[in-house]
This record gives C-alpha cells, sequence and structure tokens, in this order.
C-alpha cells in the first residue's frame, strides 16, 4: 500500500516541480491590466492603467510583438488612443491584447435637455450597464445627431463611457458618457 502513496508523492513533485523550474528558467510572469489606451503605434501600445491584477498603475508601455494575438470587439479593426483595452503582459511584451466595445447602452425619460448635454431617467441598460437603472444620468452630446428631445419624451441612447464598469472602483458619477447615437420612442 505504501507504494501508492510513494508513487503518487512522485508524481505530484513531478507536476508541480515542472511549472516552477520554468518560472525559475526565465519563464516570464504575465501581468493583467486594463485601461484606456493614450498612444499605440504598430510595435507598441501605452495604456492609462485603469485596473490590474496586482499593483499596476499609471502609465504603461507594452510592445507589441510577432506572437501577439489582438483580439477586436464588436466595430473595433484597430487600437487608437481613447480605446479601452485589456491587456496580458509579459515583461514589456504583451502576450494578448482584447480591444473592447466601448459601447452602452441605457433608456428611460428624459429629464433635460441642452445644446451639450441629455439628463435621462435610466430604466432600462445593457448587461454591464446595470449600475445607472434608476438614476439621472448626464450625457455628453459630443458630435451626436439627436432627433428633437423635450423632457418626459422616452429616448434610448448607445453611448461610450470612461473607465469600465467592470471595475471595482468605477464611479458612474464622475465617469464621463459620450451619446454615440440616439433614438426617441414612437409614441
Amino acid at each position: 500500500m505504501t507504494w501508492k502513496w510513494k508513487s503518487f508523492a512522485v508524481a505530484g513533485a513531478v507536476l508541480f516541480a515542472v511549472p516552477l523550474s520554468a518560472q525559475a528558467a526565465g519563464t516570464p510572469k504575465a501581468q493583467w491590466f486594463a485601461g484606456a489606451v493614450t498612444a499605440s503605434s504598430p510595435s507598441s501600445v501605452t495604456v492609462d492603467v485603469l485596473w490590474s491584477k496586482g499593483s499596476l498603475s499609471g502609465s504603461q508601455t507594452v510592445a507589441i510583438g510577432s506572437s501577439t494575438k489582438i483580439v477586436y470587439g464588436k466595430n473595433q479593426s484597430s487600437i487608437a488612443p481613447g480605446d479601452l483595452v485589456r491587456v496580458v503582459d509579459a515583461n514589456g511584451t504583451a502576450r494578448r491584447i482584447h480591444v473592447n466595445c466601448n459601447c452602452h447602452f441605457a433608456a428611460g425619460t428624459v429629464d433635460a435637455v441642452s445644446a451639450s448635454t441629455l439628463r435621462v431617467n435610466v430604466t432600462r441598460s445593457g448587461p454591464y450597464d446595470t449600475v445607472l437603472k434608476g438614476n439621472d444620468v448626464t450625457f455628453q452630446i459630443g458630435s451626436a445627431t439627436l432627433p428633437t428631445l423635450t423632457a418626459g419624451d422616452t429616448v434610448a441612447v448607445r453611448f461610450s463611457a470612461t473607465g469600465f464598469f467592470k471595475d471595482p472602483s468605477f464611479n458612474w458619477q464622475s465617469a464621463t458618457f459620450t451619446i454615440e447615437h440616439a433614438r426617441k420612442a414612437k409614441k
């Protein structure tokens, strides 16, 4: 019976020794972070870190190598300043970059409208935007063309946001939401 336990112990030691010896031999340990792109080129990307698994903060620049896997989200085909990205970095070279679709959804009743902002009492939202439900949310109009809206109208808004809704430190009250498209509900 003891030979089974010895075999199990040897197998366990080998199983755990291989990853540790590979790490000791110089295999870079990956770091994960997410944030807003501040600069990009075909060979590197600089990210203002909003969230990391670890202690990364501030501005991080990583190289884009031939083995870097880049995954583009909905309506994304490049990496540009302002894009939200998730990066797996290994000693300064990105293993993987995911360019997120910075597209969110909210619908509700118009509270107020001005030349530059639209305030909506949100009653419906996208799956990542649920924190907005039941709140008066101010959207920047930016370059969007809006239908004629007045207080009391029902509106659906597709918007971009600064920051990640999934970030535990995300504060929707201090974030900036910019309208990409708005549609007025028919009465």
